[in-house]
């Protein structure tokens, strides 16, 4: 089977929480990579699936990798809902050819769908310490800010 980019379904949650520790082991953040809440985790995702977000997945001979956003009210306006990238994962394995790239530009096309259809007013994408240096201006988003943490 050629690799598709879908959205994922509760099928899928068993790889989708395997990917998720694989990502909270390489976060630069120590609390994360000691988490193991998979109930909370699972719930949020369902939640995502069922129209929060989107949960998107490469999917080859099982799952490459996947790409998490869910739908957040505005810290500074409540009423602007806003479209945020919560993991972005591509197996190690996988990494180096097209499925990172895939499934931005599908992340990207679904963000645009909910901007307009009304239901989110922005989206992001973000970027740890420890992630590769993409120019994400080329894919149409602009420099916002950048979190510090101590």
């Amino acid at each position: 089977m050629p690799q598709r980019i879908r959205e994922a379904t509760p099928v899928d949650l068993p790889q989708l929480l395997n990917m998720l520790r694989k990502y909270r082991e390489q976060t630069p953040l120590d609390f994360l990579s000691e988490a193991d809440n998979a109930s909370y985790i699972t719930q949020m995702l369902c939640e995502i699936m069922a129209g929060r977000g989107v949960v998107l997945v490469a999917e080859d001979d099982g799952l490459m990798g996947m790409l998490i956003a869910g739908i957040h009210p505005s810290r500074w306006s409540p009423a602007h809902l806003l479209l945020t990238e919560l993991a972005w994962w591509v197996e190690p394995e996988h990494r180096g050819g097209t499925t990172g790239h895939r499934l931005l530009k599908r992340y990207i096309e679904a963000g645009q769908k909910m901007k307009e259809q009304g239901r989110i007013c922005n989206f992001f994408i973000s970027k740890m310490s420890n992630s590769p240096d993409l120019d994400y201006g080329r894919f149409g988003f602009r420099y916002l800010e950048q979190f510090w943490v101590q």
